[in-house]
């Protein structure tokens, strides 16, 4: 065995001494070995104890093994001395690099191609969210967790190493709380800031019998629950009034209210994903307590675009949490994002998980749905660009951009004699855009099972220490996928023009139409005014495009349903563009609907083109309640922007309440409104200096306006600015 000098990068050192074959088992004592080796540091702005991994070689929830290779170059450059031991972890560490690892998958070049075409995006190097457990911690204690090992370690003969890796785990984590009591101990001697004197004690009394013991309040809770969620790599917080409230009502309230905002300043300094409030539970009676007003009012105060706060809503839910969560978009947050329970409990149950965990549904990342400490299922697992189907089915499976046969030749269009004939064609081209999305998916699942471990997420999602079996492997009760769509609305008014324009008025022929689209609408004028301006565009209410559009995506996420995952679920569809509308769109050629060659305006929810949705938020939101919203199981977004200066005043947000009111109460399942001006929108981007803090809704989530690109900008500028 190679024999070390240096005390730096632990998680290498300990992962390549471990002498086991078992890839749980070295991860495990890499994970060790990072607790006792790795820089540590207090946060003093929030009294945390912050265990982010920063070695040249780290192990997280999103990226699995990785190397740091400038943090690397740095150590061989800065420490020649101890030079040979980098260069010789370099050179061991190599075959276990997950990103390396997973580039294995994208060997297939009809896959590439379609990635490149902006028609399909598969599973990759990002892993995927989750929502474990760790509050357990806080909850039970280590001990109590160790118990529970053993447990069912005598119940899974053969699998020793895995429990054995779970335990070195659970040792990481006393590690961890034993040298940030042995932290604060030390900068208490010097520190003379009566604040911080505070919250350095507190860190030292919370770790003189956690992190085996349980936590006595919401502050330790607190302290206990940051310290294993920043080394794990920062996820999503999940249902935090819910798993909190025991020792939020146990606490003195000056205490607790400043540990709710230190916490909340802590998850937006690291850009935490999703934190959840509220809900139901299998009898529908409402979770909301003190805890959830207190998070809606933290949120209001510090007016920031993180964490991702997401509210559950259902039949039950008090109409005074309905009117606080209006005042808090009302902040100009864009958020809480409402979810509806009675949408989205259903579209669990179609996947076979029974009610008492479907009402157990967080959201993570920007709004993919998992069962907290029970599933992992927020796997981003692919996309499907749906407007590119509707391309390469005017284009005989080639791309509208390169020209390159990319896709089946399902047919010249030219001949097809109706527009049964055309959709027939269009929808094999979907189908062939999704099932490559899943198979890719399958394939870098195959690959994490048999290269991955991860034995901290395993003891703290269930299913896991009960089987025996890893986190990614297949060990959680519940192992779906889920493959979102992009280009919905795109796809729909493509369609409809068709439909109505070449097979029914036939005002063009679909030769003259394919011959624009190949020119860019050049020469072709009059026809462009007319696909640009007609008001058969989805958004408005009008049955004749909506049905076109319930049948498409409709569609799309049935047939999701029935594919596999390779872990022992099944797939299920969503839409959350992230920031990736006009990234598809730039690369998505001339359609039907009007849109030119690579405009990067395109979709960017289950909503209407940006723009084209003009009848108002009623309309809007029958035209999305066309779609049946108990089929998608990943988070179904809609945005909608609203007239700041109205949404302000109690009408418009008496006018908000009426419209989720109408929306929620037919089932749809998600709305995130957001408030601006439409002069501050065009300042911003003219003149980013003066706002700053100017926030819109991207996607699933929140961010700043002037911090988006500028194509992405511009979609969020050519969103409908509608009246309440």
């Amino acid at each position: 065995m190679y024999n070390f000098t240096t005390k730096k990068e632990g998680f290498a050192r300990a992962f390549l001494s471990c002498e086991s074959e078992s890839l749980a088992k070295k991860t495990a004592c890499g994970l060790l070995g990072a607790a006792e080796a790795m820089p540590l540091s207090i946060d003093m702005k929030t009294g945390f104890p912050v265990a982010l991994q920063s070695e040249a070689y780290v192990f997280e929830y999103g990226g699995g093994i990785a190397c740091r290779q400038d943090v690397l170059d740095a150590l061989i450059k800065n420490y020649p001395e101890e030079a040979e031991d980098f260069i010789y972890i370099q050179h061991e560490m190599k075959r276990y690099i997950t990103h390396d690892i997973i580039s294995l998958a994208f060997s297939d070049s009809e896959i590439a191609l379609n990635q490149e075409e902006g028609a399909m995006w598969g599973g990759g190097s990002w892993l995927g969210h989750a929502v474990p457990d760790f509050i357990d911690i806080a909850r039970y204690g280590t001990d109590a967790v160790r118990s529970r090992i053993e447990k069912y370690r005598k119940l899974n003969p053969g699998k020793d190493d895995f429990y054995d890796a779970l335990l070195l785990a659970l040792d990481a984590v006393d590690t961890l709380a034993l040298r940030f009591r042995e932290m604060a101990v030390e900068m208490l001697k010097t520190e003379k800031d009566t604040v911080h004197i505070r919250k350095l004690e507190k860190i030292r009394d919370t770790f003189d019998h956690a992190t085996r013991q349980p936590c006595r309040d919401f502050a330790e809770a607190c302290i206990v629950y940051v310290m294993v969620f920043t080394f794990d790599g920062i996820d999503s917080p999940g249902h935090f009034d819910q798993y909190m409230y025991d020792f939020w009502k146990n606490t003195d309230e000056a205490l607790r209210q400043k540990y709710l905002d230190n916490i909340w300043e802590f998850f937006h300094d690291t850009r935490t994903w999703n934190l959840c409030i509220s809900g139901s539970d299998e009898n529908w009676n409402d979770l909301t307590n003190d805890l959830s007003y207190a998070i809606l009012s933290v949120a209001r105060k510090y007016r920031y675009q993180t964490p991702n706060l997401t509210m559950r809503c259902h039949r039950n839910t008090p109409e005074k949490l309905l009117r606080e969560a209006a005042k808090t978009i009302a902040a100009g947050i864009g958020m809480p994002a409402l979810y509806n329970d009675e949408a989205v409990v259903p579209a669990l149950k179609r996947l076979g998980i029974p009610s008492h965990d479907a009402h157990k549904y967080v959201m993570n990342g920007c709004n993919q749905i998992d069962i907290q400490g029970k599933s992992h299922m927020g796997l981003e697992d692919g996309e499907v660009n749906i407007a590119k189907a509707v391309e390469y089915t005017l284009h005989n499976g080639r791309s509208g951009i390169t020209g390159r046969l990319v896709a089946p030749e399902t047919g010249d269009p030219r001949d097809f004699k109706d527009f049964d004939e055309f959709y027939s064609a269009f929808l094999r081209q979907l189908d062939y855009l999704i099932d490559m999305a899943a198979n890719q998916s399958n394939k870098t699942q195959k690959l994490l099972a048999r290269n991955l471990a991860f034995p901290l997420r395993s003891i703290f999602i269930e299913g896991c220490v009960e089987k025996g079996m890893d986190y990614k492997a297949g060990g959680p009760l519940y192992n779906h996928g889920q493959i979102l769509a992009e280009g919905i609305a795109d796809a729909i008014d493509s369609l409809a023009a068709v439909k109505k324009y070449v097979y029914e008025e036939k005002r063009f022929t679909m030769a003259e139409l394919v011959d624009a689209l190949n020119n860019n609408f050049a020469g072709y004028d009059e026809m462009h005014h007319l696909l640009k301006t007609t008001e058969l565009k989805f958004g408005n209410d009008i049955d004749y495009v909506d049905s076109i559009g319930k049948d498409v995506v409709d569609h799309f996420n049935s047939y999701l349903l029935t594919i596999p995952t390779f872990r022992g679920g099944f797939f299920s569809g969503g839409c959350s563009p992230f920031v990736r509308a006009a990234s598809y769109g730039i690369r998505t050629g001339a359609l039907p609907n009007g849109r030119k060659k690579g405009d990067p305006l395109l979709a960017d929810s289950i909503g209407a083109t940006p723009g084209c949705d003009v009848n108002g938020p009623t309309a809007l939101l029958k035209s999305c309640l066309k779609f049946d919203h108990t089929l998608p199981a990943s988070g179904f977004i809609l945005n909608v922007k609203f007239d700041k200066e109205l949404f302000n005043t109690e009408a418009g947000q008496e006018g908000f309440l009426a419209l989720y009111h109408a929306y929620f109460d037919n089932s749809g399942q998600q709305i995130s409104a957001y408030t601006v001006s439409a002069d501050e929108l065009i300042d911003a981007q003219k003149n980013p200096e003066k706002h700053r803090n100017l926030i819109v809704r991207v996607g699933g989530y929140s961010d700043y306006f002037v911090n988006l690109p500028r194509d992405l900008q511009d979609n969020v500028i050519q969103r409908t600015l509608h009246k309440v």
